[in-house]
């Protein structure tokens, strides 16, 4: 099962994800409601999914994310957000997050693009372990 940051301004958004996490033995080893702690988080407790408000008032989700990515081009985000505007969809894309998830989230929704995160991580790891099997 995967370890999940969990990073959203709402106490109560940030309980409902963790819920549906832990019913399916996912778990949340870290979780803030602050821009600023992501980054730190992020080091030191490794996750393997980060699941990203994009509209916080202390920080832009866009930016925690381009930070995240210079930090570790291989971070795995899933990012969530009330608007699903095309352009803050795409910037997201290109910047390399996963996943986009407009709220309010249901937990099918969400643990659907989980799912489809660490298949795609298995995915990467099984391209890298045949393309050093070829050396």
């Amino acid at each position: 099962m995967a370890k999940i940051l969990i990073v959203d301004d709402s106490v109560v958004q940030r309980t409902i994800i963790k819920l549906y996490l832990l019913k399916e033995g996912h778990s949340v080893i870290a979780e803030t409601g602050k821009g600023q702690d992501v980054l730190r988080l992020y080091t030191e407790s490794k996750p393997d999914i980060v699941i990203l408000d994009i509209v916080m008032p202390d920080a832009n989700g866009i930016a925690i994310l381009a930070d995240l990515m210079k930090h570790d081009k291989n971070a795995k985000v899933i990012m969530c957000s009330c608007t699903a505007l095309q352009n803050i969809v795409l910037e997201s894309i290109q910047l390399g997050a996963k996943h986009f998830l407009v709220k309010p989230l249901t937990r099918d929704r969400l643990l659907y693009t989980l799912n489809k995160t660490l298949e795609y991580a298995d995915d990467k790891t099984l391209e890298y372990t045949k393309s050093i099997q070829n050396i």
